[in-house]
């Protein structure tokens, strides 16, 4: 349904500098390649089953189809202008010339979009009554999103959204002056083409004053914005954010909340009333940003946005029941456990907060056990098998050879190789985990090569922590970035 939808070829390239230089230059349209090469929205019907294809076939209502034409043959795209025609303030168009014309199907709720909005919407597209549409957000699945006057779409489909409230569901008749003119889109739009739009309203962003804000340097900011010009771009910008999370896309919805961040960090507070607002706006980002990183599984970030919560905050129970899942998560349950207490102490009846404890208490108590028969394993007989010069960390860190015989070299016993898989495991398959630190006891060179060789065989990854009598060894899941802020 955008403009850039559909591409048309020229022949030859037009020479830029003759074009700024002359009055004009002449091209000639590809007319073989014309609205070809762009296969991005064209519906393939073979794809879909005859079911969900019916159920996007345009019809006519039963008001729509009503057959009294005096005998006057129609086709079914007449008919439905002449119904639609009839209809109490069906035209929307500034000139009142029929160019688009409406027909509620079901009413939203609120103000109408706003000029220069961002709209989430969803249609079905049609050049003929009857027959699939020719685009469709429906049938792809996915809504589209638009910037309302910035000429990203025909004229008729702005018009269209502009008499619309939220979650409001109307049907569009458009001229092909308002639509794709006289030569249409072949093959997808024949010339002069009427189109019909059965188009949902699925939410707006007001852009109201974004563009000025983004246009302005930071020095202009500084002297002309008040905080009521910046919470209107702070409120558009975790509108969208909010819009992408509930879509359950958390890595665009961080970047939006992100940019709310620095323009509420940017601004240069003017009196006591602005830092109230300022601090409860950045007090809602910092959350939202927290929860957006916990479920991309980014426990270090996490833990960041609910730190600088707390020190504006020290009882802001999410903060503390956030940073205590993400504690969880890379291993540090002891912390986990005081975080997830004191938000327990606040919010007592929080079932959340409990399911949590119940959690970690049941990592604690595996880990505790881990422990326990590991270093019963490592006492167990060991296993000898040829010498080798095998790797154990690094390509510069070498295992010490012990031999027991010339020719052979001593290893971990089978029942430590045996735990270490299991736990490994189990820590592969749980969810609210991304790193298993390893208990801080002393294993020889063997054992390391056993930890290191299986944590490869699953596909995680391992580090080292510490130095000395301090060193310890962490295993990670390879699918989640290792934070760099704990």
């Amino acid at each position: 349904m955008a403009c850039n939808d559909f591409i048309t070829p020229l022949k030859s390239a037009v020479d830029l500098l003759k074009l700024g230089c002359q009055k004009g230059v002449e091209f000639e349209l590809d007319n073989e390649n014309l609205c070809l090469n762009d296969n991005s929205n064209v519906i393939d019907y073979g794809s879909y089953d005859k079911n969900q294809l019916s159920s996007n076939i345009c019809f006519m209502s039963d008001d729509e189809d009503d057959s009294s034409d005096d005998g006057e043959y129609m086709t079914e795209m007449e008919r439905l202008y002449r119904k639609m025609k009839r209809i109490k303030n069906s035209d929307i168009t500034p000139e009142q010339d029929g160019g688009v014309l409406k027909q509620m199907k079901k009413p939203g709720f609120g103000k109408t979009v706003p000029e220069k909005a961002l709209v989430q919407i969803h249609y079905n597209a049609y050049s003929e009554v009857g027959q699939p549409p020719y685009d469709s957000t429906r049938m792809r699945g996915e809504p589209m999103k638009l910037r309302l006057g910035q000429g990203a779409s025909i004229l008729g489909l702005e018009l269209a959204i502009l008499s619309m409230a939220k979650h409001e569901i109307s049907r569009f008749l458009i001229h092909y002056s308002y639509g794709y003119g006289e030569m249409g889109c072949p093959p997808r739009i024949p010339p002069k083409a009427t189109l019909i739009i059965d188009l949902e309203v699925m939410s707006f962003t007001e852009q109201d004053g974004v563009d000025d804000y983004y246009d302005l340097t930071p020095e202009e900011r500084r002297a002309k914005l008040k905080y009521v010009d910046i919470e209107k771009v702070v409120n558009v910008e975790t509108a969208e954010a909010k819009q992408y999370f509930d879509s359950k896309n958390y890595q665009k919805a961080s970047y939006k909340y992100s940019r709310a961040q620095n323009i509420l960090e940017e601004y240069h507070l003017k009196n006591d009333e602005e830092e109230k607002l300022w601090t409860k706006q950045l007090l809602k980002v910092y959350t939202n940003s927290a929860i957006c990183h916990h479920n991309l599984k980014q426990f270090g970030r996490t833990i960041h946005f609910c730190n600088e919560i707390l020190k504006k905050d020290k009882n802001n129970v999410k903060a503390h029941y956030f940073k205590g899942k993400a504690l969880h998560g890379i291993g540090n349950f002891l912390e986990a456990k005081n975080s997830l207490k004191l938000a327990r102490n606040l919010d007592p009846s929080n079932t959340a907060i409990s399911s949590a404890l119940q959690s970690l208490a049941k990592s604690m108590k595996e880990q505790e056990l881990f422990e326990k028969n590991m270093c019963q394993k490592m006492f167990s007989k060991p296993i000898y098998n040829a010498k080798s010069d095998t790797d154990v960390f690094s390509g510069t860190e070498k295992k010490e050879e012990t031999p027991k015989d010339e020719g052979d070299q001593q290893t971990c016993s089978e029942d430590f190789r045996n735990l270490v898989e299991e736990q490994l495991q189990k820590f592969q398959k749980d969810s609210d985990m991304t790193e298993m630190p390893f208990p801080c006891i002393q294993m020889n060179n063997w054992e390391i090569a056993c930890i290191l060789e299986t944590a490869d065989k699953l596909g995680l990854g391992i580090r080292k922590r510490g130095t000395g009598s301090q060193l310890r060894y962490e295993v990670h899941k390879k699918c989640i970035k290792p934070d760099e802020a704990k």
